[in-house]
């Protein structure tokens, strides 16, 4: 019987080993996870700043070039 007691408390150590370590990998994935969200959010916030810039650049440029057409700056011909 003594073997038997002694596998038994092996078994043991092992299932509650295994259960310590899944729940630390399931705190560390759910902190990535948080992690991981922010930094998406904050690529989003980002891209939405960028495009935001870009239109506007976009209309600047259309109006320098519009500004061609009428005939330049308004010195030369006259």
């Amino acid at each position: 019987m003594d073997r038997v007691e002694k596998r038994l408390d092996a078994t043991l150590k092992i299932a509650q080993t295994g259960m310590k370590m899944l729940v630390k990998m399931e705190k560390e994935n759910s902190e990535f996870r948080k992690e991981t969200r922010d930094a998406i959010h904050a690529l989003i916030e980002s891209q939405m700043r960028t495009d935001a810039i870009v239109r506007a650049l976009g209309i600047k440029i259309d109006r320098f070039i519009d500004g061609f057409r009428a005939g330049g700056n308004g010195s030369g011909r006259r």
